[in-house]
């Protein structure tokens, strides 16, 4: 007789964010007030999503952003947590 064993690992991640160029305090178009602006890798990261879908968020106007010298997403528009957010993306 065979015998089967089950074996479960747990992962723990902590990311670390820190005051950087990965931010600045820029003017959301969309929320008409200076806001913090994020870079949508840092964004993507605290999300748990990749890259690509945060673009997609952005395409379809449910992240805001502004354009300096890279594209930066605006806090504000992080407001609605991370299931939200997951959700949204279609994930």
């Amino acid at each position: 007789m065979k015998q089967k064993t089950e074996i479960t690992f747990e992962v723990e991640e902590t990311i670390i964010l820190r005051q950087s160029r990965n931010r600045l305090e820029a003017f959301c178009p969309q929320c008409q007030a200076s806001v913090e602006m994020i870079m949508p890798q840092t964004v993507a990261a605290l999300f748990g999503l990749s890259e690509r879908e945060i673009f997609r968020l952005i395409e379809n106007g449910r992240l805001h952003f502004t354009e300096a010298e890279r594209i930066f997403v605006g806090r504000n528009s992080l407001t609605d947590g991370t299931e939200s957010l997951r959700l949204n993306s279609g994930s």
